[in-house]
């Protein structure tokens, strides 16, 4: 205890000391000690400011010279920085550090940490500080990064709740498994009923000792198919005990540095004997129909076609279009099958679209077209449904394209009104009818009628104001 009120009384008789050393070399000493130093008169006055060699700048600093210690620090500080002062007048014990905030305009607050040391006998006080603004900086990091990781973990959980309650909620058995180690990191439960097994027993079990033997195989070797092509792919396997044949959906997909796969399964004894009964009618009527049926990718690839499209396009084998664009049979290559899928795939489907259909051997046959878009499908496709209507052709050509009553009203005309009138009004009326059959057959996209009509848009545009089919402004 003596030896620390020696080294009190030592500090403040070096303090006195220096009362006879000249200014520039007590500025020294005081700015050598600390990172920024204030002297305060006894009424509160900034009578000089002493900045370290490495103190970084702050902004208005030597301003503070000559102004009151009241107007240069933050509200909340005024109450400290008046009791610090009062204590260094008034008594002799050793300074106490206190965190001050001083006023930077446009700025943060300049935070500096003080100890208040008195200086002589007319109460002026030297403020010795450190500057705090590097500690301010990375506290300020801190909450930040405070403030995000709990907002990212508030993500998590929402998103974790989502996962949950769709894998539960499902009736479909779902199974999360390792594609490193072929064990079951997840199960939902579904998955533990259709096992017979509770969710913890399936869970760090592998996978593949779910089903007998002899399928074991057969799944490893999907899973590496999987894996290799990250496609979707299914498989048939045979559970252990009475779990039965299993219908087995895997897909692979990557969760941070991991892949994994999620496999959906279903029990193949669950469908009913009517449902196979509806699965073979299916396929007897897409091979005895009379309409010609087929299948393409959404390129307009052929993928499969039945024997009565065969028939209609003079095909020998099915094997010989496979893969063949569907363009090739149609009338009007660069425009009916775009028209066709561009609006069966906004729409879901097309009915009656009538176009020709070009035979192996040249021959034009005149074909309604009825086009569906087949999402679902793995991969998406298209059905084209083709229905011969060459013998209904007749029948239609027949039909006067221009309405009765516009031909008996043309010839009313005549001898009132001059031939080259006549003739230019019947133009008119068949020009009308012929857009608004272009219009009708493309469903209204005026692109495709304008290329079915061999006009250019802007022709069009001004033919269908022209007769009224738009508004002057559209």
């Amino acid at each position: 205890m003596d030896r620390l009120v020696n080294k009190k009384s030592q500090f403040f008789y070096t303090l006195d000391m220096l009362a006879d050393v000249d200014t520039q070399t007590v500025k020294s000493i005081v700015a050598a000690g600390s990172d920024i130093a204030l002297l305060i008169t006894a009424d509160g006055i900034v009578q000089d400011v002493y900045m370290g060699p490495d103190t970084p700048p702050a902004n208005d600093v030597a301003g503070w010279s000559g102004a009151r210690i009241d107007d240069i620090v933050t509200e909340e500080s005024l109450g400290k920085i008046v009791d610090m002062l009062a204590k260094a007048r008034t008594t002799d014990a050793a300074p106490r550090w206190r965190e001050i905030n001083h006023v930077s305009p446009g700025e943060d607050d300049f935070p500096v940490r003080y100890a208040a040391v008195r200086t002589g006998s007319k109460g002026d006080v030297i403020l010795l500080g450190r500057d705090l603004r590097v500690v301010a900086q990375l506290h300020k990091r801190l909450v930040e990064a405070q403030l995000t990781m709990e907002q990212d973990y508030e993500r998590i959980r929402q998103i974790e709740t989502r996962y949950r309650v769709l894998f539960e909620t499902t009736h479909e058995a779902l199974l999360i498994v390792s594609s490193e180690t072929g064990r079951i990191i997840d199960a939902n439960s579904a998955a533990a009923r259709l096992f017979s097994r509770e969710v913890e027993d399936l869970t760090n079990r592998v996978f593949a000792n779910r089903f007998e033997p002899i399928s074991q195989s057969d799944l490893a070797v999907a899973l590496a198919m999987v894996r290799e092509s990250g496609r979707e792919r299914s498989i048939v396997l045979t559970g252990r005990g009475e779990v039965g044949a299993l219908n087995v959906d895997l897909l692979l997909f990557r969760s941070v540095n991991e892949t994994l796969y999620l496999c959906r399964l279903t029990s193949r004894d669950g469908e009913t004997d009517a449902d196979r009964s509806f699965d073979r009618s299916l396929s007897a009527l897409y091979g005895r129909t009379s309409d010609a049926m087929v299948f393409t990718d959404s390129e307009g690839r052929i993928q499969s076609a039945n024997t009565a499209f065969l028939g209609l396009a003079d095909v020998a084998v099915g094997r010989a279009i496979e893969d063949i664009n569907l363009t090739d049979f149609l009338g009007r290559p660069s425009l009916d099958l775009n028209l066709l899928m561009s609006n069966a795939r906004v729409k879901g489907r097309l009915s009656a679209y009538n176009t020709t259909l070009r035979t192996t051997y040249g021959m034009a046959i005149p074909i309604e077209i009825s086009t569906t878009w087949l999402p679902e499908a793995d991969p998406p496709m298209f059905g084209f449904v083709i229905r011969d209507v060459s013998r209904a052709t007749p029948g239609r050509g027949a039909s006067p394209a221009v309405s009765s009553e516009a031909v008996e009203n043309i010839i009313d005309l005549v001898g009132t009104t001059p031939l080259k009138e006549l003739v230019r009004g019947t133009t008119d009326v068949v020009e009308k009818l012929c857009i608004e059959t272009a219009i009708k057959l493309t469903n209204n996209n005026r692109a495709s009628a304008a290329e079915m009509l061999g006009l250019s848009r802007q022709s069009l545009y001004v033919k269908l104001r022209k007769y009224g089919l738009i508004a002057q402004d559209d």
